[in-house]
């Protein structure tokens, strides 16, 4: 029989980190296991295994449990018992916590016997207090020649899987119960029943919320005995919170700990748009978990459960109180229905108050009616139903009311908004003398686009106070009523305009009518003054014949070009004209079939030179074939034209798809142009090169405007000297 030989030290600790360094540094020979190399195979496999793990983990050897543990476990023993508990009685370093509980687990590993637990409350003290903590956690006996040596322990922590369920658990359920809960008291109740399910987290609760009716809702759980009476004795400030505060109080029996409560939480129940909370939360805090970022977590979203049921019962408390006025309101409003149909007739401005007034006068009791218009510094009666009731009363209002002392008309008529006296004052419009019997006054301003027009005027006599159905009534018939003279003011604006613009129409076009038959005839006839230059100049040319020197020859070809380039002015002026009289033929036009056709005819004139073409594929739009035609035709023969003298001229041709419309563009890389000077592009004879450099009429692009804005499109242009320019324009698309 063999016998493998020891493990050397330095292969044992090698990859344990920084257990391994302090586990090889320790005077082993100081406790019951002795001397690292008189160990046993089997504790040398255990700690090697445990060392080299990432999975925490305790070897307790001996009958006195001497303790090892690797990297991965240094945090279950937290800064308190870490290094100190290496080579340590496991009793020692878990007597005042865990180890009473477990060591009837140990005796049994001693024992031989295995076990596994999941979940296992091991009460631990870490960071100065005993805290709550849960473990999956295995015991497994090691032998040496049959004799249990040792207890090997895996250690998993799970406490706050553990927490985080229980409290989701507690969460879920007070959602379920708070769903449909309109009362403050049933909302309550379900708090306090939450706090007795979960005693852990919640081992003590106050809570403080109005009932709807001035009072307050207050109950509490956790509390018994004697110290019931310390909610009453300590919670007089806290309806006043209004921002979250953790107190600490005298030690408080409460929850399932036998360490007392000494912190309580408070939290406001605020709910968004409230001025104040409506209520206050006060909470007892787990005497054996810290107050981390979960437990905050978990009472605020408790919180916030109650704030948003406890708004939703508010909102049900002020539903409930509200509905006797709105059944009110809609038997009124239905009255109003009717006259809201009037207004569908069309009735002069005069008619529609006439028929506001009657209306009124139906819905609500009214004694008069009077409906005002300004001018100048008073305010004078254009339409009433009802008497003065007062004879000086009337001659008042036949002279005018002064808009500077009569507060009742001045007043909404600046503010814009209703003015109601429920008790009316006479020193308001100091008419004291004739307005004794007046008791009650509404003034409703009416609004259009233009302003106040007028101000309709209630009044009654004998009575006092509008009630909320009245005002509603009333702000409802002066605003249909404003609505409707504004309609008719647009009305009567839009006939006026039509009828303006009609005559502008008409105008323009014999205008334009007149401007295309000058243009036109201005055009042919100045054909004639120019083949009579050029005949005289061919007859002169021939009278002279061989006798003509050099100078004279140069003089007369210049009359040449001079008259060829009038001639070529004319035809763009003809074209010009044409494209402005000649009616658009839409179709469907092939834009990519297009651009290939004019590149075929351009391209000609550029063979002596390199010119690589980018052609995208372009869209199918609707428009007229032959004027397209025409825009293309000038857009490509110009990026030839001006990009001759490079060295490769490049043109590219793309369309991007737009939302309700198609845009094509043309690039080169030719000689640009000033981009402070692009508004002038489009224009006649508008010319931002030399004719020198580049021959032209500047009518081009003047008629690629005129055909795009005919199809309803835009043009554009981009450009810098030296850096080529893109032309693009744009065409409707037709869904």
């Amino acid at each position: 029989m063999t016998v493998d030989p020891p493990t050397p030290p330095d292969a044992l600790f090698r990859d344990g980190g920084e257990m391994g360094a302090l586990t090889r540094a320790f005077d082993w020979s100081s406790t019951p296991l002795g001397p690292v190399s008189a160990w046993p195979a089997a504790l040398r496999t255990s700690v090697q295994l445990m060392l080299s793990s990432r999975q925490p983990m305790y070897l307790a050897w001996t009958g006195e449990l001497i303790a090892m543990y690797n990297d991965a476990y240094r945090p279950i023993l937290g800064a308190d018992r870490h290094p100190d508990a290496l080579g340590r009685r496991t009793a020692d370093i878990f007597g005042q916590d865990g180890y009473p509980g477990l060591e009837p687990v140990f005796d049994a590993a001693l024992r031989g016997e295995s076990a596994a637990f999941e979940n296992l409350l091991v009460p631990l003290e870490r960071h100065g207090v005993l805290e709550e903590s849960y473990f999956d956690v295995s015991y497994t006996p090691v032998t040496v020649e049959q004799q249990v040596e040792g207890v090997f322990s895996t250690v998993t922590e799970t406490t706050e899987r553990v927490l985080s369920a229980r409290r989701t658990r507690t969460l879920a359920a007070l959602t379920t119960a708070l769903l449909g809960a309109t009362d403050p008291g049933l909302i309550t109740q379900v708090a306090v029943d939450a706090a007795e399910h979960n005693p852990h987290d919640l081992p003590c609760l106050w809570l403080s919320v109005p009932d709807g009716s001035g009072g307050h809702v207050v109950r509490d759980a956790g509390l018994r005995g004697d110290q019931a009476a310390f909610w009453s004795q300590a919670s007089h400030a806290w309806p006043q919170a209004t921002e979250e505060q953790v107190v600490a109080v005298d030690g408080l029996n409460a929850g399932p700990w036998p360490e007392p409560v000494t912190r309580l939480m408070v939290l406001p129940l605020t709910s968004s748009g409230s001025a104040r909370p409506p209520g206050v939360l006060v909470v007892g805090l787990n005497p054996r978990r810290p107050l981390d970022d979960t437990y905050r977590d978990f009472l605020h979203q408790f919180c916030g459960q109650l704030t948003s049921a406890l708004h939703t019962a508010r909102l049900a408390i002020d539903l409930h109180r509200r509905n006797a006025e709105l059944d009110a309101r809609n038997r009124a409003l239905e009255a109003v229905e009717e006259w809201t149909r009037d207004l569908t007739v069309e009735l002069s401005p005069n008619d529609l108050i006439g028929r506001a007034q009657e209306r009124l006068g139906s819905l609500i009791r009214l004694d008069v009616a009077v409906y005002y218009e300004r001018e100048g510094e008073r305010w004078f009666v254009q339409r009433m139903l009802g008497e003065y009731g007062n004879a000086g009363l009337q001659r008042e209002h036949e002279r005018g009311l002064l808009h500077a002392t009569t507060g009742n008309l001045r007043i909404p008529s600046e503010t814009g908004q209703p003015y109601y006296q429920d008790v009316y004052d006479a020193a308001t419009d100091h008419l004291e003398p004739h307005m004794t019997h007046v008791t009650a006054t509404a003034m409703v301003p009416l609004r259009t686009s233009r302003g106040v027009r007028g101000i309709f005027g209630l009044a009654v006599f004998g009575r006092v106070g509008w009630s909320e159905v009245d005002r509603t009534v009333i702000e409802t018939v002066g605003r249909s009523l404003s609505l409707a003279l504004d309609r008719t003011e647009q009305v009567d604006a839009l006939a006026r305009e039509r009828e303006r613009l009609a005559r502008q129409a008409e105008a323009l076009a014999s205008a334009n009518e007149e401007l295309e038959a000058f243009t036109y005839s201005v055009s042919h006839d100045l054909r004639t003054p120019v083949r009579h230059i050029r005949g005289f100049n061919d007859l002169l040319r021939r009278s002279v014949g061989p006798s003509l020197d050099a100078k004279a020859s140069r003089y007369l070809h210049v009359v040449d070009e001079a008259a060829e380039r009038m001639n070529t002015l004319i035809d763009a002026m003809l074209d010009l004209s044409r494209t402005s009289r000649q009616p658009l033929r839409a179709g469907v036009v092939d834009l990519g079939a297009l651009v290939a056709s004019v590149r075929a005819e351009v391209e000609v004139d550029a063979l002596d030179r390199p010119v690589t073409w980018q052609l995208a594929p372009l869209p199918l739009v609707t428009g007229d074939h032959d004027l397209l035609r025409q825009v293309t035709l000038n857009l490509l023969s110009n990026a030839l034209k001006y990009t001759r003298g490079q060295p490769e001229t490049v043109i590219e041709v793309w369309a991007e798809e737009r939302p309700h419309e198609w845009a094509v563009f043309v690039r080169d890389n030719g000689v640009g142009f000033d981009p402070r000077y692009q508004d002038k592009l489009f224009g006649v004879f508008q010319r931002l090169h030399r004719a020198e450099d580049f021959e032209g009429t500047g009518v081009g692009l003047a008629n690629v405007r005129r055909i795009v804005t005919r199809h309803g499109g835009q043009v554009s242009a981009q450009g810098r000297p030296g850096e080529g320019a893109t032309f693009g324009f744009t065409l409707p698309r037709v869904h």
